[in-house]
């Protein structure tokens, strides 16, 4: 019987959970299933722990070398046969009934190419981690009240990916219409895809955590914030972005019809003029670099030269004034450095003198007989110790 769900899995260099997220598709209510696993090239023996579990719906390929998660996605949706698709990363695991609940969305949405759920973020070892972990940016389709494609188109441009991957089922059709995964993108390659696949299709998120992902010690997930990862996601972004100059004209005006009006945007001139302008009412360095990159292949010999001479000799897209000032502010910062330093050691000194002072005045106070002159001295004795931990706290001490 063909499966009409298969739960594709490019798996890497994950034994110690692999086993976890074939159990949990195994044991999904929906049982007609098959899940398509490519290997992309682990080095830990984790396509020995998935030839030990004896089911017929597992497909298993390994690559003799890694070739990056989109590829090996790519490679298992080409085997699949369901007419529903999921990802399920290899450290990750479904919580039940996951592909039952979006089989059933599906089925009463026809025009739906994709529908996505909320995650429950857990830790290496699978225990919960606090509800503030992340989770703003996946509840930004009901915070931000994202409903239509043009919500949505809107959304990726300004606000960048909000939906869970491993938490997503697409049908066939869209794949067959928009292709898959770009291979050359490796932090963002998910984003890509659906912005891809709302310039012609609608989408919609359940409101319900259907995917546990797994958080691993030491930034060790993939699109972690790490300088490889930050630096990888700006330029992603940049070529993600070109996906909206295939936009018609009619799709542009509809995502962006705030942003046209109360700029006073020339909505019916040159689209790439229009890109562009919308871009650079972003905040991020890759909206800066797409509107001067649009203007410029997108402005004929008669376009605004003007316009985009002014822009890009004003727009610092490489940050050529913070690599300039970073010698002084290194320098600068060397000297706050040995400043604080000084500070902590007159505070250790200070610090010292007056507990000093406190235990000299303790043992005036024990040798005493004169009751006022024990409360005098007590009184002494605590304004001194109150006065050391002052400064030892406003100064950096200890």
């Amino acid at each position: 019987m063909t499966p009409s769900v298969s739960v594709v899995i490019p798996s890497y260099n994950h034994a110690a959970y692999i086993g976890e997220a074939i159990a949990s598709v195994l044991g999904q209510s929906h049982r007609a299933l098959e899940i398509v696993i490519t290997d992309d090239g682990s080095r830990d023996g984790t396509p020995d722990v998935i030839r030990r579990i004896d089911d017929p719906r597992i497909n298993l390929e390994v690559f003799d070398r890694n070739r990056g998660a989109a590829a090996a996605l790519n490679s298992a949706i080409r085997r699949s046969r369901g007419e529903y698709i999921c990802m399920l990363a290899s450290d990750d695991y479904f919580l039940p009934g996951k592909l039952e609940k979006q089989v059933r969305f599906l089925e009463d949405h026809p025009h739906v190419a994709a529908v996505f759920g909320l995650p429950r973020f857990v830790d290496q070892r699978g225990a919960p981690l606090a509800e503030s972990f992340n989770g703003d940016v996946f509840l930004a389709p009901f915070t931000r009240n994202l409903r239509t494609r043009a919500d949505w188109l809107r959304h990726f441009f300004y606000e960048g990916n909000c939906l869970c991957h491993p938490a997503s089922m697409v049908r066939r059709s869209a794949y067959d219409r928009v292709g898959l995964f770009d291979p050359r993108l490796a932090n963002l390659p998910d984003f890509d895809m659906w912005v891809r696949i709302c310039m012609e299709h609608e989408i919609s998120v359940m409101p319900e955590e259907l995917t546990a992902m797994r958080i691993l010690d030491g930034s060790r997930n993939m699109t972690a914030p790490r300088r490889d990862s930050n630096l990888r996601a700006l330029i992603e972004c940049f070529h993600v972005l070109k996906h909206y100059r295939a936009l018609p004209r009619a799709a542009i005006s509809e995502a962006f019809a705030r942003e046209i009006a109360t700029a006073g945007l020339d909505a019916g001139g040159a689209i790439g003029a229009l890109l562009a302008e919308l871009a650079l009412r972003g905040e991020n360095p890759p909206h800066k670099l797409f509107a001067l990159d649009t203007m410029f292949e997108g402005m004929p010999e008669s376009g605004d030269h003007p316009r985009l001479i002014e822009l890009a000799g004003a727009i610092d897209v490489f940050a050529i004034e913070v690599v300039r000032a970073e010698p002084q502010l290194r320098e600068q910062l060397g000297e706050a450095r040995a400043q604080a330093a000084d500070l902590r050691a007159a505070a250790a000194r200070m610090t010292s003198a007056l507990r000093e002072i406190a235990d000299h005045t303790a043992l005036i106070v024990t040798r005493s007989r004169g009751y006022r002159i024990v409360r005098l001295f007590e009184g002494l004795r605590r304004s001194i110790e109150m006065i050391a931990r002052a400064a030892a706290r406003g100064l950096g001490g200890s």
